[in-house]
């Protein structure tokens, strides 16, 4: 006698995979907007950590506040962090600057996440020629709808 499977076996069979794969699957979409995630914080603490190397090397008299909303980092107005992005030459004929055409692919994630910066400047003076500025940076973005922001400070001698 021959014996078949039964619509109930085939059922049960179902509900069983669909209970272990439902989990699983779930988990690579989990993974996946935990590392989006990870690479867009990556991202502004690395924009963030320019503009406080940059604020070592510009003039003490040059630093500047910006305030919120910030300057868009993309197509965003000449400044000292990020436009021009690179210049190869001795003169403004070689600068690049971050734009859909210099840079499409950087240019084309940055205005998706709409990555802005911007500045709170404190002067602290002890005394005759000794001022530090106290520096906030901070990196605004979208991600996925929400406002989300990154904060550092960077102390900046006179000297």
């Amino acid at each position: 006698m021959k014996r078949a499977i039964t619509l109930t076996e085939i059922l049960i069979a179902m509900s069983i995979a669909i209970t272990v794969l439902v989990p699983v699957v779930s988990m690579f979409g989990t993974a996946g907007r935990a590392i989006q995630k990870s690479t867009i914080f990556s991202f502004a603490t690395g924009l963030a950590r320019r503009i406080s190397q940059h604020l070592m090397v510009i003039p003490f008299e040059d630093i500047q506040e910006v305030s919120l909303p910030g300057i868009a980092v993309a197509d965003g107005t000449d400044d000292p962090f990020f436009n021009p992005l690179i210049n190869f030459e001795t003169t403004s004929a070689g600068e690049k600057k971050i734009s859909a055409e210099n840079f499409p692919e950087l240019h084309g994630f940055l205005t998706l996440h709409d990555f802005r910066y911007s500045l709170s400047v404190s002067n602290v003076s002890f005394g005759k020629g000794d001022e530090i500025k106290d520096v906030g940076i901070l990196i605004t973005w979208q991600e996925n709808g929400k406002d989300m922001m990154y904060r550092t400070h960077v102390f900046v001698p006179s000297i």
